[in-house]
């Protein structure tokens, strides 16, 4: 049985971000206007308006700016953000100052208040003067903890103690990134960094499984402050925890917000769900339960000439070293052992 919802939990609506895995970062403008008034009604927090620092080539809400956030979303009533990689910053053979400020070139406290960070969670400790130089710079910091759902006892320790190091991150957020994580599983981590961190705790589920919701709603159990969701469920992979699931679950909608709400996924995000076919699947399933990067079954199903069943049967040959970065030479690889 589910036990209290604590009050104070903030909704994160990422659609713009991690939807952009299937549309290339591009978004009709017709979808983006109705998604800005369909937030406005809803109890959410903080949208995230794309990413920052990749190149045009890769989409509009790829390299997100200031200026484009007051084109998009001067009537949005949330707090915006946006997300940067670190490994971007890291891969810059420039100071480490320099390389931040090239990543968010463009980018001003304002309309746009915080700023994501997604680092692997063993990578930490170069995170640090990141963090710092953004905070420096005004807005909010936000710490994305990937594939921490791969960390074992001691992995887990070691990224506590790395974050407790850094005071420049508002939030701490748990990113389920393969979908692999149970609900106790959830539970015990969300627990563990809310006991030993200062900072507010988030998390950012995927669905390869089928738990984004449930994970959610234990992450809010735990004790997290932050919860994401995306519209339609929209996200790379099997995409995450939808936004018309989580909303009336957690922040009690009134009838008529929630009938807007599963208009809007109706009008935009059903027919997408259709052309690219994210969701829950048993090839999703198979790679999220041992830790295969979910880009691996996304690009597969993109290609349309296998089953689930081969995909699968694709899957089971990546060698143990290259399952949890996706890479194409990876299932050359893997194809090359089956023929």
């Amino acid at each position: 049985m589910l036990g209290t919802i604590p009050d104070g939990v903030n909704f994160l609506d990422c659609t713009l971000r991690d939807g952009g895995y299937y549309t290339g970062w591009d978004f009709a403008p017709g979808l983006v206007s109705d998604y800005v008034a369909t937030i406005n009604v809803l109890p959410v927090r903080m949208v995230e308006l794309g990413l920052a620092g990749k190149p045009e080539s890769r989409g509009y809400f790829a390299s997100m700016t200031s200026s484009k956030a007051e084109e998009i979303a001067a009537d949005l009533l949330a707090e915006a953000c946006v997300m940067i990689d670190a490994k971007d910053v890291h891969a810059s053979e420039l100071p480490r100052a320099l390389a931040v400020g090239h990543l968010t070139e463009g980018l001003f406290p304002g309309r746009i208040t915080t700023i994501r960070v997604a680092a692997h969670h063993s990578k930490l400790a170069a995170c640090r003067d990141i963090c710092a130089e953004l905070s420096q710079r005004g807005f909010r910091i936000v710490l994305n903890l990937m594939q921490i759902d791969a960390a074992d006892a001691a992995e887990v320790e070691t990224c506590l103690k790395e974050s407790e190091r850094i005071d420049s991150v508002d939030v701490f957020y748990l990113a389920d990134s393969f979908g692999s994580m149970k609900p106790s599983r959830v539970q015990e981590l969300i627990g563990r960094f809310a006991g030993r961190l200062g900072s507010e705790i988030g998390f950012h589920g995927h669905d390869n499984c089928g738990y984004a919701l449930i994970n959610s709603v234990a992450a809010a159990l735990a004790g997290a402050t932050w919860i994401d969701c995306t519209m339609g469920g929209m996200g790379r992979g099997a995409g995450n925890t939808a936004s018309e699931q989580l909303l009336p679950m957690l922040g009690d909608l009134d009838i008529h917000v929630e009938q807007a709400l599963l208009e809007h996924v109706r009008r935009h995000f059903d027919p997408l769900r259709r052309r690219y076919g994210w969701g829950s699947s048993a090839a999703y399933q198979f790679a999220g339960s041992n830790l295969i990067h979910p880009s691996y079954v996304q690009k597969l199903r993109e290609e349309g000439a296998l089953s689930d069943a081969a995909i699968v049967d694709l899957l089971s040959n990546l060698d143990a070293d290259e399952r949890a970065s996706f890479a194409d030479e990876n299932l050359s690889h893997a194809q090359k052992k089956i023929a």
